[in-house]
Order: structure tokens, then sequence, then C-alpha cells
């Protein structure tokens, strides 16, 4: 599409003001980026990128946007690890970043909060109300709650503690594809029953409209304990969540695990010896003091008895602060000094073993690039397994790294399939449409589509994620 960029510019500024709509060059190319390791097309380029305020804006950007027939890209932070934040075509970038305001209802049981607010400061705003805020990205500081939303995902967290945080959003504003404002739920602390809106919106990425403001409910903050445990292997850590499941042991919020190398590399980043095996650090909750701590010493007690080399309730903050901080830097360690691709595998239960062995195998033997190094961690009480090949070099040609991206994006998606799963914490369509088809059948995937033509006849929002990669 030849457009005339100057006049973009100057028909946007008319709704947002000059200072609000970017349309040089490096701004287009920061926000055509992402945190793909391959780089950016012509194709990825924005037009322009333009900041609105609030839905008034968005939605004079929208009607614009279908009357001209530009296609417009939603940017909350661009931490997207399935290629949702990368625009698939030349179009106008709609940046949430200036839309940041909370308000904190502690009489109605509820806050709402605008999009582009980064979750970090979300959690701050709670904190004087001793409000849990239920999504846990390692993204925190930069990923924002009108990103977690739209891809409905809780991230660090165990689902089946704490749920996803759909289950906590009482309504939405949102501008449709076609420019309209609507809004959805209710103020009341109890939900709708019956068909309604907002469980279409919320994990709908961006594609059925513009979330410009959240209402959540305003959950307690629980009493925590925390627990580590250290195994011989990981295969004995899934085997712990296997039987945790079976056995009906309480779950834990979060249970996340380091496979052996992980561990070491993570470990000696705090300052502390590196374990033997690998290992599991867990955190239990509850309304109550007395009630966290009496199913932490239920839980340590099971893990006892699944063979663990060592288990133990942590309760010096300063000694738990580096065990819990070792998963991050082991994350460190595979995404800045070498070049990882990584993927995201949420196998049913009782096959939690089988994908974990498989998916180490796989990643091992890639066809594009000979000799990765295999590291494994995540969430594996929720179950998700993030196994990366890593490579400790950034000289890779841009080509051979497209190829491994798209490699083991496949071979995690495989999985997937035939581990009865779903990625669970990443989103669904860009470089995950192939695996929308492969599992769900091509009826379910046309219907994404027809709900999609229904409320964006012009294939205004975000085109291209739902067609698929890059």
């Amino acid at each position: 599409m030849k457009l005339n960029v100057k006049q973009l510019h100057k028909d946007l500024a008319q709704y947002v003001g000059p200072q609000n709509v970017l349309s040089d060059k490096p701004s287009a190319l920061v926000y055509a980026r992402d945190v793909m390791p391959y780089d950016v097309e012509s194709h990825h380029m924005p037009y322009a990128v333009v900041r609105p305020s609030n839905s008034k804006e968005v939605s004079a950007i929208i009607t614009y946007a279908n009357a001209k027939q530009i296609p417009v890209h939603v940017h909350g932070s661009g931490t997207s690890l399935v290629g949702l934040a990368r625009p698939k075509t030349n179009c106008i970038v709609l940046d949430t970043g200036r839309m940041q305001a909370i308000k904190v209802y502690p009489e109605r049981g509820y806050f709402e909060v605008e999009p582009g607010l980064h979750i970090a400061k979300v959690r701050k705003a709670l904190a004087p109300y001793k409000g849990l805020l239920p999504i846990f990205p390692g993204s925190e500081l930069i990923a924002t709650i009108g990103g977690a939303i739209s891809v409905n995902t809780s991230a660090h967290a165990v689902d089946a503690a704490l749920c996803k945080p759909g289950d906590y959003v009482l309504g939405l504003e949102v501008v449709l594809p076609t420019g309209e404002v609507i809004e959805t739920g209710t103020q009341s602390t109890r939900k709708p029953a019956g068909i309604e809106m907002t469980k279409f919106l919320v994990g709908s990425e961006g594609l059925l409209g513009v979330i410009t403001k959240i209402r959540m409910r305003l959950i307690p903050l629980p009493y925590m304990e925390n627990i580590v445990a250290y195994y011989n292997c990981t295969e004995d850590i899934l085997k712990t969540v296997m039987t945790m499941y079976k056995n009906g042991i309480v779950i834990p919020m979060f249970f996340e695990y380091l496979d052996e190398n992980a561990a070491r590399i993570g470990f000696e980043a705090v300052g502390l010896p590196a374990p033997a095996g690998a290992v599991a650090m867990m955190s239990m909750h509850s309304a109550t003091r007395m009630g966290c701590s009496e199913k932490a010493k239920e839980f340590l007690s099971f893990l006892q008895g699944t063979g663990p080399v060592e288990a133990k309730i942590v309760t010096d903050e300063k000694e738990w602060g580096k065990i819990w901080s070792s998963r991050a830097e082991a994350g460190n360690y595979v995404y800045r000094l070498g070049t990882t691709f990584g993927s995201e595998i949420t196998p049913r239960v009782d096959r939690l073993v089988e994908a974990f062995q498989e998916a180490k195998e796989r990643i091992l033997n890639v066809k594009n690039l000979k000799d990765p190094q295999f590291f494994s961690f995540g969430h594996i009480g929720a179950p998700t397994i993030h196994g990366y090949a890593f490579y400790p070099t950034k000289e890779i040609s841009n080509e051979v790294k497209r190829k491994m991206v798209k490699e083991v994006r496949e071979l995690s998606e495989d999985l997937n399939v035939k581990y009865f799963g779903c990625g669970g914490e990443w989103g669904l369509t860009a470089q995950r449409v192939d695996f929308l088809k492969k599992k769900y059948g091509p009826v379910y995937y046309n219907l994404l589509i027809n709900l999609k033509n229904a409320l964006d006849p012009n294939n205004i929002l975000n085109r291209g994620n739902m067609e698929g990669w890059m």
C-alpha cells in the first residue's frame, strides 16, 4: 500500500497531538522489534506510532483506520515470546503506554486500571490495600497489565492454585475494531452468569478489540511460606508433580524447577553452592498465618516421601531471596550470554516425564544448528516445561536464527499435541497458528476466523497474527 506518511502523521496528530505521533524511521524500527532474535524486515515497519491517552482517542484512531483501510497493531511493551508483538504488515502501531491510571475501590471490592501500566506498578499500587495481583511474569518491570489480560496469562503462578487472571476480571472498557466503545461485565463482585462479552475479550490477544480499562476483583494478599527441595535429577521433580496431582495434595501457588544445568548456573550466580542435581522451589499460601504454616508442613511431609536429597521450609528471607533469584539468574544466563531458542510445553500431568525426556532429546538433536546446550526451567507445578537450545555465541546468521525459531516452535507444538497440552502462558496466535489448526482442526480455526471477521470486518486489528507467523 502506497501511503503519504506525512499526511498520516498530520491526520493522527489531530486526535492525540503532534507530540504523540512518531513517524521517523528510528522510532518505527523500535516498535517493529520484539524479543525474537532475528532482524526486522521492511513489512514489519509501521508507517507511524500513535500514543493515545484514553478510549475516546483510541476510538477516533480506529475509526480513522477503518475509513482509510490502514491496519492497526496494538502495542503494550513488546515482551511476547511467540511473535504477537511484532507487526506483520505496515500499519499504525497503537501504543497504550500513556494509559496508566489506576484507582482502587476497597469499599467496592475491586480496582480499575488502564492497560499501559506496568505490572510491577500495579502490584505496588495494590500493596497499601494488601491486595494480590494474580499475574507473575518474569518481565513484570516492563510487561503491561493490558498485555497480560489480552493473553490471559498468570505467567509463573500455578493455575490450579490461583486460576487465570480472567477469572478475576469483573469487566472491561473496550474499543471495538470498528471504533465503537463498549463496557462489559459488572461493578458487583459477583460476575455475570451466562453469555457475556468479557470472557470473549479476555485472552483475545488484541484481535477483537483494544482494551482501555480493566476492572479486577481485589484479592486479599495471602500469607506465604517457602520450600526448597533438592533432587538427584529433573525427572524426580517431574514425578513429584505427577504424584501431587494424582494424590490430591494441596497445590502451591508457585512450583518452579531448575534442571541440573540451570541449577548450577543459577545458584553460582547468586553466591550459593552449586547443587549436585536439580532444584524445586515452592510457595504455599493461605488466608491465615496458622493455615499457611500447616499447609507448608503438610507439603514438606509429602515432599519428603518423594525421595529428595533434601527438602526444607526456608524461613530466612535473605536465604530464600537468593534461592528464588537463582531461577531468574539462570534465565539471564541463557538469554544474555549467548543465543537461546525456547519452548513452552504444557503436557497432561500424567505424561510429564515422557514429555520432558522427548523435549530434551529433540532439542539436543535440532537440525538447523548443531550441538546446542540444553537448559530447562519453568513452572512445573502448572505444569509448564521450558526447554531451551542454548548456544554460547551471538554470532549466528539471521537466516539460521529464523530457521531455529521455527524448528523449536514446531517441535514444541508437536509435543503439546502428542501429550494433550496447549501453551498456557505465551498466547496462541502468530507463531502458534499452525498448532491451533493441528490440535483443534479446521472447524475450530474457522470459528475463530469467523468471530474475528464478525467484529473486525476490515481486519484492522493485529492483522497477520490470526493468519500466522511473520
